[in-house]
């Protein structure tokens, strides 16, 4: 899995994702996603990836980094339905984990997942993240995984 800078040459794959019609409560669809993130184009705490496995777009992602307090945000992550169910969202958490360890200066990564989303609520777990609350207005649980340099 590689974390590719969104470009002109791979935007249209990244806008052609779909998400299964039960996710929709879960994850914002990447042309939201995209377009939200427009608005911090300028902000360089916000950083935008193409998930890419062997030349194929496969999924999005975005991170916010909060270097004061040595944190990456995973702000948005999602796998193309046609993608799921093949091991790319637990590729994309690990090598998210290489990527922010290879910054050295964060120490853990924080996630989320919309309660009821029981499968990121799972790949979470098996990754080693551990629940450290609950965003209440957006009926979220935090997960954060402590990195080791």
């Amino acid at each position: 899995m590689k974390l590719v800078e969104i470009t002109e040459d791979n935007i249209y794959d990244i806008m052609a994702l779909q998400l299964k019609p039960k996710q929709a409560n879960f994850v914002r669809d990447p042309i939201y996603s995209l377009a939200e993130s427009y608005c911090y184009r300028d902000d360089d705490t916000v950083r935008l990836f193409a998930l890419e496995e062997q030349g194929t777009v496969v999924g999005f992602l975005s991170l916010m980094t909060d270097i004061e307090d040595q944190v990456v945000h995973i702000w948005r992550m999602m796998i193309g339905s046609q993608y799921q169910s093949k091991g790319y969202g637990r590729n994309a958490l690990r090598t998210i984990e290489d990527y922010v360890s290879s910054l050295e200066e964060y120490e853990k990564i924080v996630s989320d997942y919309v309660e009821g989303n029981l499968a990121m609520k799972h790949l979470l777990k098996t990754e080693g993240y551990v629940e450290a609350g609950k965003q209440e207005e957006w009926n979220e649980i935090i997960m954060i995984k402590e990195l080791v340099h």
